[in-house]
């Protein structure tokens, strides 16, 4: 269970600026209560409001774009897709339009056709800061780690204060260490991991999942010191985390700490036995306190 996440950073809410309402009309009523409906969660109601406004408004890219978010919402990725294509055949410079497409599409797992509408989106809005994180961990999931470096580059020169752009480079790095061919080229990498979730954190120290990657960088050093006082941060800004607390245990015993990694496996187990998902690692927690139990025995 020592594996990194990526922290995916998905903007697809419809601001302000994204529902010009035009002058009034009855296409206008339908849209204006479709985005009424969308606001107050009825996504159904707010589909429905929006194909009404496009009865009456069919050249309408906004009410396009916004159908396919609400499609989006409840899951009806090819609905979303082909409103979004709607939009883009009305005005093929839409950039939130390439850009939502480009996430439907890697919702389908069109990896190739999704990066194209990244870079269309970015060819039209080339400051888009979430269409370039969102680019990077598309490059990094295909396994172009230098092309996803330098579309983190970019965001980071148009905003060097977020923190989720250090933290996804921090994975870029874990991969690199992956992919070394020699010990010292791991170590560089590893070493350069860490900067990159420490700068995160120095952005915003109460980011849990990088406290986490940063224990997990730690562990992979062979810092046991280091590692536990990551995991422990982790667990005091989000108590219930299985997964620092299941690697927080073996850490303990890492160190000799025995009665703490017993005190980990039981507050793992508080936790898990609540989730199917870590069923079969609850069993392993149980079996662990026992063996615990006897080493101390010993």
């Amino acid at each position: 269970m020592r594996a990194s996440c990526v922290l995916m950073t998905f903007l697809l809410g419809i601001g302000a600026s994204q529902l010009a309402l035009g002058q009034p009309s009855s296409g206008d009523e339908f849209f204006r209560k479709a985005n009424e409906a969308f606001v107050e969660g009825r996504y159904e109601t707010a589909i429905e409001l929006y194909r009404q406004a496009l009865t009456k408004q069919p050249d309408r890219k906004e009410a396009w774009y916004n159908l396919g978010v609400s499609h989006g919402q409840i899951r009806q990725y090819d609905k979303e897709i082909e409103s979004y294509r709607k939009a883009l055949e009305l005005d093929g410079t839409y950039a939130r339009a390439h850009y939502n497409l480009a996430l439907a599409l890697e919702d389908q797992g069109k990896s190739e056709e999704a990066l194209v509408e990244y870079e269309l989106a970015l060819k039209h809005e080339p400051e888009a800061l979430d269409v370039l994180i969102n680019r990077g961990i598309l490059l990094s999931r295909m396994g172009r780690l230098d092309d996803a470096l330098e579309s983190y580059g970019r965001a980071v020169a148009l905003d060097p204060n977020v923190p989720e752009v250090y933290y996804n480079i921090g994975v870029v790095y874990s991969r690199k260490a992956d992919l070394a061919k020699d010990a010292d080229e791991k170590v560089s990498w590893l070493k350069k991991e860490v900067e990159s979730y420490q700068t995160a954190l120095e952005k915003r120290s109460t980011f849990y999942r990088a406290w986490y990657n940063l224990a997990l960088a730690y562990f992979k050093l062979g810092d046991n010191e280091n590692e536990i006082l990551a995991y422990e941060k982790a667990i005091t800004l989000r108590r219930s985390y299985p997964e620092a607390l299941y690697n927080l245990a073996y850490a303990y015993e890492e160190k000799g700490d025995l009665p703490k990694a017993v005190e980990a496996w039981k507050a793992y187990i508080e936790i898990a036995e609540k989730f199917e998902s870590e069923k079969e690692y609850v069993d392993v927690a149980r079996r662990e306190i026992k063996r615990l139990e006897q080493l101390k025995q010993q």
